[in-house]
Protein backbone atom coordinates (compact mmCIF):
# COMPACT_ATOMS: atom_id res chain seq x y z
CA UNK A 1 0.00 0.00 0.00
CA UNK A 2 2.82 2.38 0.93
CA UNK A 3 4.65 1.50 -2.28
CA UNK A 4 1.56 2.38 -4.34
CA UNK A 5 1.27 5.75 -2.55
CA UNK A 6 4.94 6.47 -3.25
CA UNK A 7 4.51 5.56 -6.91
CA UNK A 8 1.49 7.84 -7.17
CA UNK A 9 3.48 10.77 -5.76
CA UNK A 10 6.32 10.06 -8.18
CA UNK A 11 3.93 10.00 -11.14
CA UNK A 12 2.12 13.16 -10.01
CA UNK A 13 5.41 15.04 -9.68
CA UNK A 14 6.85 13.85 -12.99
CA UNK A 15 3.59 14.64 -14.78
CA UNK A 16 3.67 18.16 -13.34
CA UNK A 17 7.29 18.61 -14.43
CA UNK A 18 6.40 17.35 -17.90
CA UNK A 19 5.07 20.89 -18.41
CA UNK A 20 6.73 22.92 -15.68
CA UNK A 21 10.32 21.55 -16.03
CA UNK A 22 11.35 22.30 -12.44
CA UNK A 23 9.96 22.83 -8.95
CA UNK A 24 11.16 24.13 -5.58
CA UNK A 25 10.55 22.45 -2.25
CA UNK A 26 7.69 24.75 -1.20
CA UNK A 27 5.70 24.00 -4.34
CA UNK A 28 6.58 20.32 -4.08
CA UNK A 29 4.99 20.14 -0.63
CA UNK A 30 1.87 21.92 -1.91
CA UNK A 31 1.58 19.72 -4.98
CA UNK A 32 1.92 16.43 -3.11
CA UNK A 33 0.38 17.47 0.23
CA UNK A 34 3.61 16.65 2.03
CA UNK A 35 3.57 17.67 5.69
CA UNK A 36 6.78 15.91 6.68
CA UNK A 37 9.84 17.65 5.23
CA UNK A 38 11.93 14.50 5.49
CA UNK A 39 9.53 12.46 3.36
CA UNK A 40 9.76 15.13 0.66
CA UNK A 41 13.55 14.89 0.54
CA UNK A 42 13.37 11.08 0.52
CA UNK A 43 11.12 11.28 -2.55
CA UNK A 44 13.43 13.70 -4.34
CA UNK A 45 16.51 11.62 -3.52
CA UNK A 46 14.81 8.47 -4.82
CA UNK A 47 13.97 10.17 -8.13
CA UNK A 48 17.48 11.60 -8.44
CA UNK A 49 18.94 8.12 -7.89
CA UNK A 50 16.65 6.76 -10.61
CA UNK A 51 18.01 9.42 -12.96
CA UNK A 52 14.61 11.12 -13.33
CA UNK A 53 15.49 14.40 -11.59
CA UNK A 54 18.49 16.67 -11.17
CA UNK A 55 19.05 19.21 -8.41
CA UNK A 56 20.24 22.74 -9.14
CA UNK A 57 21.01 25.57 -6.74
CA UNK A 58 20.68 29.23 -7.75
CA UNK A 59 22.02 32.25 -5.91
CA UNK A 60 19.32 34.92 -5.73
CA UNK A 61 19.64 38.40 -4.20
CA UNK A 62 17.53 37.06 -1.32
CA UNK A 63 19.68 33.94 -0.84
CA UNK A 64 20.17 30.49 -2.33
CA UNK A 65 17.29 28.47 -3.68
CA UNK A 66 17.28 24.81 -4.72
CA UNK A 67 15.14 23.51 -7.55
CA UNK A 68 14.65 20.04 -9.01
CA UNK A 69 14.29 19.58 -12.76
CA UNK A 70 13.12 16.65 -14.87
CA UNK A 71 15.60 14.75 -17.04
CA UNK A 72 15.11 13.07 -20.42
CA UNK A 73 14.91 9.75 -18.58
CA UNK A 74 12.14 11.18 -16.40
CA UNK A 75 10.20 12.40 -19.42
CA UNK A 76 10.41 8.94 -21.00
CA UNK A 77 8.49 7.42 -18.09
CA UNK A 78 5.40 9.43 -19.07
CA UNK A 79 2.85 8.82 -21.85
CA UNK A 80 3.43 10.69 -25.10
CA UNK A 81 1.22 13.79 -25.34
CA UNK A 82 -0.27 15.21 -28.51
CA UNK A 83 -0.57 18.72 -27.03
CA UNK A 84 2.69 19.06 -25.07
CA UNK A 85 6.20 19.18 -26.48
CA UNK A 86 8.19 18.22 -23.38
CA UNK A 87 11.84 19.00 -22.97
CA UNK A 88 14.28 18.18 -20.18
CA UNK A 89 15.36 20.74 -17.61
CA UNK A 90 18.44 22.76 -18.57
CA UNK A 91 20.00 24.70 -15.70
CA UNK A 92 21.79 27.08 -18.08
CA UNK A 93 18.43 28.48 -19.24
CA UNK A 94 17.26 29.41 -15.73
CA UNK A 95 17.86 32.99 -14.57
CA UNK A 96 17.12 34.65 -11.24
CA UNK A 97 14.96 37.20 -13.07
CA UNK A 98 12.50 34.54 -14.23
CA UNK A 99 12.60 31.85 -11.55
CA UNK A 100 10.39 33.63 -8.98
CA UNK A 101 7.82 34.40 -11.65
CA UNK A 102 7.72 30.77 -12.76
CA UNK A 103 7.44 29.49 -9.19
CA UNK A 104 4.51 31.81 -8.46
CA UNK A 105 2.77 30.65 -11.64
CA UNK A 106 3.23 27.10 -10.38
CA UNK A 107 1.84 27.96 -6.96
CA UNK A 108 -1.22 29.57 -8.55
CA UNK A 109 -1.70 26.50 -10.71
CA UNK A 110 -1.47 24.12 -7.75
CA UNK A 111 -3.94 26.15 -5.67
CA UNK A 112 -6.48 26.17 -8.50
CA UNK A 113 -6.05 22.52 -9.42
CA UNK A 114 -6.75 21.55 -5.83
CA UNK A 115 -10.04 23.44 -6.18
CA UNK A 116 -10.89 21.42 -9.30
CA UNK A 117 -9.99 24.03 -11.89
CA UNK A 118 -8.94 22.25 -15.08
CA UNK A 119 -7.62 22.63 -18.64
CA UNK A 120 -4.53 24.60 -17.63
CA UNK A 121 -2.72 25.92 -20.68
CA UNK A 122 0.48 27.94 -20.31
CA UNK A 123 0.69 31.09 -22.39
CA UNK A 124 4.24 30.32 -23.49
CA UNK A 125 3.38 26.80 -24.66
CA UNK A 126 3.50 25.77 -28.29
CA UNK A 127 -0.13 24.64 -28.16
CA UNK A 128 -1.30 28.03 -26.85
CA UNK A 129 0.48 29.80 -29.68
CA UNK A 130 -1.22 27.50 -32.20
CA UNK A 131 -4.68 27.90 -30.66
CA UNK A 132 -4.54 31.68 -30.20
CA UNK A 133 -2.46 33.02 -33.06
CA UNK A 134 -4.33 36.34 -33.11
CA UNK A 135 -3.59 37.18 -29.45
CA UNK A 136 -0.92 39.89 -29.29
CA UNK A 137 -0.29 39.83 -25.53
CA UNK A 138 -0.37 36.26 -24.27
CA UNK A 139 -1.35 35.76 -20.61
CA UNK A 140 0.74 33.57 -18.33
CA UNK A 141 -1.95 30.91 -18.56
CA UNK A 142 -5.61 30.18 -19.10
CA UNK A 143 -7.62 27.80 -16.92
CA UNK A 144 -11.23 26.62 -16.63
CA UNK A 145 -13.21 26.98 -13.40
CA UNK A 146 -15.49 24.22 -12.03
CA UNK A 147 -18.38 26.10 -13.66
CA UNK A 148 -16.64 25.79 -17.07
CA UNK A 149 -15.73 29.49 -17.27
CA UNK A 150 -12.32 30.12 -18.84
CA UNK A 151 -10.08 32.65 -17.10
CA UNK A 152 -6.84 34.26 -18.22
CA UNK A 153 -4.15 34.57 -15.54
CA UNK A 154 -1.53 37.27 -15.26
CA UNK A 155 1.11 36.75 -12.55
CA UNK A 156 2.53 40.16 -11.65
CA UNK A 157 5.74 40.31 -9.62
CA UNK A 158 6.93 43.49 -11.35
CA UNK A 159 4.40 46.21 -12.10
CA UNK A 160 4.25 47.78 -15.53
CA UNK A 161 3.30 51.29 -16.62
CA UNK A 162 -0.34 52.22 -17.09
CA UNK A 163 0.40 52.63 -20.80
CA UNK A 164 1.63 49.05 -21.02
CA UNK A 165 -1.41 47.79 -19.10
CA UNK A 166 -3.63 49.60 -21.59
CA UNK A 167 -2.12 47.55 -24.44
CA UNK A 168 -2.34 44.28 -22.49
CA UNK A 169 -5.95 44.88 -21.45
CA UNK A 170 -6.88 45.78 -25.03
CA UNK A 171 -5.56 42.35 -26.05
CA UNK A 172 -7.63 40.73 -23.28
CA UNK A 173 -10.78 42.58 -24.34
CA UNK A 174 -10.32 41.38 -27.90
CA UNK A 175 -9.87 37.81 -26.62
CA UNK A 176 -13.00 38.13 -24.48
CA UNK A 177 -15.00 39.42 -27.43
CA UNK A 178 -13.83 36.37 -29.42
CA UNK A 179 -14.88 34.19 -26.45
CA UNK A 180 -11.38 32.80 -25.95
CA UNK A 181 -11.81 33.54 -22.24
CA UNK A 182 -14.33 35.40 -20.12
CA UNK A 183 -12.36 37.10 -17.34
CA UNK A 184 -8.84 38.09 -16.34
CA UNK A 185 -7.27 37.47 -12.93
CA UNK A 186 -4.15 39.35 -11.92
CA UNK A 187 -2.21 37.58 -9.15
CA UNK A 188 0.21 39.65 -7.07
CA UNK A 189 2.40 38.82 -4.11
CA UNK A 190 1.14 41.18 -1.41
CA UNK A 191 -1.66 43.56 -0.45
CA UNK A 192 0.73 46.43 -1.12
CA UNK A 193 1.27 45.17 -4.67
CA UNK A 194 -2.49 44.81 -5.04
CA UNK A 195 -3.03 48.44 -4.03
CA UNK A 196 -0.34 49.66 -6.45
CA UNK A 197 -1.72 47.61 -9.35
CA UNK A 198 -5.23 48.86 -8.62
CA UNK A 199 -3.92 52.42 -8.81
CA UNK A 200 -2.15 51.71 -12.11
CA UNK A 201 -5.40 50.43 -13.59
CA UNK A 202 -7.30 53.44 -12.24
CA UNK A 203 -4.91 55.63 -14.22
CA UNK A 204 -6.10 54.08 -17.49
CA UNK A 205 -8.74 56.42 -18.86
CA UNK A 206 -9.60 54.58 -22.08
CA UNK A 207 -8.92 51.50 -24.21
CA UNK A 208 -8.44 52.13 -27.94
CA UNK A 209 -10.81 49.82 -29.83
CA UNK A 210 -10.51 50.47 -33.55
CA UNK A 211 -10.88 54.22 -34.01
CA UNK A 212 -12.80 54.62 -30.75
CA UNK A 213 -11.50 55.46 -27.29
CA UNK A 214 -13.72 53.37 -25.05
CA UNK A 215 -13.75 54.35 -21.35
CA UNK A 216 -11.82 51.77 -19.35
CA UNK A 217 -14.61 51.76 -16.76
CA UNK A 218 -16.69 49.77 -19.23
CA UNK A 219 -14.21 46.89 -19.07
CA UNK A 220 -13.12 47.01 -15.43
CA UNK A 221 -15.67 44.33 -14.49
CA UNK A 222 -13.69 41.79 -16.53
CA UNK A 223 -10.59 42.17 -14.35
CA UNK A 224 -9.95 40.94 -10.81
CA UNK A 225 -6.85 41.32 -8.64
CA UNK A 226 -5.93 38.81 -5.94
CA UNK A 227 -2.87 38.21 -3.81
CA UNK A 228 -1.31 34.76 -3.96
CA UNK A 229 -2.69 34.07 -0.47
CA UNK A 230 -6.18 35.01 -1.66
CA UNK A 231 -5.83 32.56 -4.53
CA UNK A 232 -5.21 29.80 -2.01
CA UNK A 233 -8.47 30.71 -0.24
CA UNK A 234 -10.50 31.40 -3.38
CA UNK A 235 -14.03 30.10 -2.89
CA UNK A 236 -15.79 31.30 -6.01
CA UNK A 237 -15.27 31.74 -9.72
Amino acid sequence: MQENAQQKKETTLLSFLNEELFIDFINLKLLLDIANKQSGYVLLTRLINKGYLVKHTIQLPTGKISIWGITQAGLQTLPISTTISPRPFEASKITFTSINHRLMIQRTRIYLQKKNWTNWKAGDSHQFKLDFKSIKCRPDAIVMSPKTVTFALEIELTLKTSLRYRAIIKSHIQAIEKKHWAHVIYVVFSNNDKAHLTRRLENIDYIPIGETRVPFSRYRKYISIFTIDEMQKLKHD
